[in-house]
């Protein structure tokens, strides 16, 4: 039997399942705990720590929703709401569908297909959702690997643990950061408190380590699977190189030296199948039939043409990445090992495409085919203008925005 694998990318899961990976759906929330003095206040709804409150003594008071970390939300106007007149209403309804598609609330509890399938009718657009809709076809393999991008915004990797809890157990859920999980923004997101990359990576670790990867002081991995013949190298392309909110890719000379290493090991040498993870793309990628491949401004792997010699030289027999939203498989010329990029599954491909990942079969060869997810099961994003120009969402006052101010996501995104 062979030993397979399902190399999915670009999850893009967040606390609440929304993404400003897409421009349309940068959410406008409080980046600062929001001010909840009860001489001000009055509590008009509450559950699960959740909470509506509206100002006290005025004739056209402020209602203001108010999360468990104490954070405000937008209130949904009376257009998106459906007609709900009473704007506490609005906002309850609105906390309601939050937390249900919250990461950690899906995480404690997955809820079932049928429900899961109710979530994505209902907000067909949300990330964690999608994930959900998207994980049961990857059916049965024997390991997960997924090449980065796996929050949006360094949230969510308690969802992750959860939906792929069985390869977790077996120590087969492999993983390697991307730009999203490290790296700031200039943008003012849905991500609460603001991080820094300090945080950023100590989440990433800490991940990390509950799936149980030994990282590197490098920041690099690798695991031995005896039986498939195989050997997984895993690569944190996002070493820093402090410039401003670059997110160009590097590899650098400490995981230069730490592939070195590892390809004098005797299993390395000895293994049929030797794989390399990383997030960035070692050759550009056209975005279809026809199409040139985008412009490389701030996204590209700076150290690529060293790596992809070095992995050459070592003799890796396939190269693993995302970052791009593009499904593609190649050798690229003057080298011997394969490149499998993988698309955003939940996202999709920037083709237009549908979502999909690779299934990696290993066995006296390697072969790769396409599974695409049902139409069905996600709804596709033709476009992901991550490197578009982006308007920076108004925090409103006192963290307690209007009561009939939409959010810029607008009721479907969530």
């Amino acid at each position: 039997m062979p030993f397979t694998i399902a190399h999915v990318s670009d999850l893009h899961l967040s606390e609440f399942g929304d993404t400003f990976h897409d421009r349309l759906r940068i959410v406008s929330r409080s980046a600062r705990i929001a001010s909840t003095d009860e001489a001000r206040f009055e509590t008009a709804w509450s559950e699960a720590g959740w909470r509506v409150l509206r100002e006290r003594g005025k004739r056209r008071s402020k209602v203001a929703l108010i999360d468990p970390d104490g954070y405000a939300h937008g209130v949904p106007s009376l257009k998106e709401s459906g007609g709900l007149h009473d704007p506490v209403e609005r906002a309850a309804a609105k906390a309601c569908r939050l937390e249900a598609r919250r990461a950690t609330t899906l995480a404690r509890h997955l809820p079932s297909n049928g429900a899961a399938r109710q979530m994505w009718e209902a907000t067909p657009r949300n990330s964690n959702v999608r994930l959900l809709r998207a994980a049961p076809v990857i059916g049965e393999v024997d390991a997960v690997l997924v090449t980065g991008d796996i929050t949006d915004d360094g949230f969510g990797y308690e969802l992750v643990e959860a939906v792929f809890d069985r390869y977790r157990k077996a120590g087969r859920l492999w993983a390697v950061p991307g730009n999203h999980d490290l790296f700031l923004f200039p943008l003012r997101g849905s991500g609460r408190p603001r991080h820094t990359h300090e945080s950023k990576r100590n989440a990433w670790r800490a991940f990390a380590t509950r799936i149980g990867l030994e990282l590197d002081p490098s920041g690099g991995w690798f695991r031995h699977e005896p039986d498939a013949s195989l050997f997984v190298i895993g690569l944190d392309s996002c070493v820093r190189q402090r410039r401003f909110y670059r997110h160009n890719g590097y590899v650098g000379p400490e995981q230069i030296a730490f592939i070195r290493r590892v390809a004098e090991r005797p299993e390395f040498k000895a293994s049929t199948h030797r794989l390399v993870a990383l997030h960035h793309h070692v050759v550009p990628l056209p975005h279809g039939v026809g199409r040139r491949a985008p412009p490389e401004i701030g996204m590209r792997l700076d150290d690529a043409r060293e790596v992809a010699e070095l992995l050459d030289r070592i003799g890796v027999t396939a190269v693993l990445h995302g970052h791009r939203h593009v499904s593609e498989q190649r050798q690229p010329a003057g080298s011997n090992f394969t490149i499998l990029a993988s698309p955003s599954f939940t996202l999709g491909c920037r083709s237009g495409d549908a979502p999909s990942f690779w299934r990696v079969e290993l066995d006296a060869k390697m072969h790769a085919s396409r599974v695409r997810v049902p139409v069905d099961a996600v709804e596709v994003d033709e476009e992901s203008p991550e490197d578009a120009a982006e308007a920076p969402a108004d925090d409103g006052v006192d963290g307690a925005p209007e009561d009939d101010v939409a959010d810029d996501e607008g009721l479907s995104a969530l």
